[in-house]
């Protein structure tokens, strides 16, 4: 096995989330969708449909054993939960109600962009030639998606932009939890983010109950786009680092933007292929890093 291969099923998994995601954010308010997506995540882990791909199957006691994580860990647990699990997502669907699909999962390499920085200037990750130039790229190609027109009338830049800084930083979160059973720590934070999303909805959204098909279809682009994904993207983690998996991870919007104009037919202008090519580019750039891949995290 390659050692990015969980990586990039991380990142498969989650772009096919996208155009399903804003077909159901049209139809219910990011707080109320976002809930239901991680329901579906915890549930994803829970009913074990990734364990045949070889993880390892956690034991009751794994579930409930939280007492012997550090303060740090305890603290990245819940900052991961508040950031990647409660904000971010919201702010993802939020986006999505009203920006084109296509533009909105290609603004999302920023996150890929914000991961390395943040691993650079936090983390004290080492910053090579060829990062930094695929940073520099792909910050111009962000820029020229949110300045032309590609993702509609308004600033819907910006709940895209927000929820990739916070996603970065969840990703950073996550290298103290590497070590946790990913299975327990997909279902945990996924009940704890459906618990404080929903009751967020409850207070300031007004919704209804979805009618089977829907509330099916949400269930799982949860458990595949959320959970699957979030699974695989810790174990990468535990292999190659948050760098390289960051890295990889910035793939997901063309794939995403892909399965959007298929499926969604949305119309494009032309710097939307442009800053498709820029970001490309500087997705190659930073997808390899060979004094990261010298340097894995443990």
């Amino acid at each position: 096995m390659i050692p990015s291969f969980w990586a990039i099923l991380s990142t498969l998994l989650f772009s096919l989330s996208t155009p399903l995601s804003k077909i159901l954010s049209t139809r219910y308010p990011p707080l109320f969708l976002a809930g239901l997506f991680y329901c579906g995540s915890a549930l994803g882990a829970l009913v074990g449909f990734i364990r045949p791909l070889g993880l390892p199957t956690p034991t009751l006691h794994a579930f409930v054993e939280f007492s012997g994580l550090t303060l740090r860990a305890r603290l990245a647990l819940a900052g991961s939960v508040l950031v990647g699990g409660v904000v971010a997502p919201a702010l993802f669907v939020w986006g999505l109600s009203g920006a084109k699909a296509s533009a909105g999962s290609l603004l999302m390499n920023a996150e890929g962009i914000m991961t390395v920085i943040l691993a650079v200037l936090i983390f004290r990750e080492r910053l090579t030639v060829r990062l930094l130039a695929g940073t520099l790229l792909g910050a111009g190609g962000c820029a020229l998606l949110s300045f032309q027109g590609s993702l509609g009338q308004g600033l819907w830049s910006l709940p895209f932009l927000g929820a990739a800084l916070l996603w970065a930083l969840d990703s950073n979160f996550l290298r103290f939890l590497s070590g946790v059973n990913p299975l327990v720590l997909t279902v945990w934070k996924g009940i704890a983010s459906s618990i404080l999303l929903l009751a967020l909805a409850a207070c300031f959204e007004v919704w209804r109950m979805p009618p089977p098909g829907d509330a099916g279809l949400i269930l799982v682009v949860g458990g595949v786009g959320y959970g699957a994904s979030l699974v695989f993207f810790i174990r990468s983690i535990r292999m190659i680092g948050v760098s390289r998996t960051g890295a990889w991870f910035s793939f997901s919007p063309f794939f995403g933007a892909a399965l959007s104009l298929l499926i969604l037919r949305e119309h494009v202008p032309g710097s939307f292929l442009l800053a498709a090519g820029i970001l490309f580019l500087a997705a190659i750039l930073l997808s390899e890093s060979p004094e990261a891949a010298k340097n894995p995290e443990p």
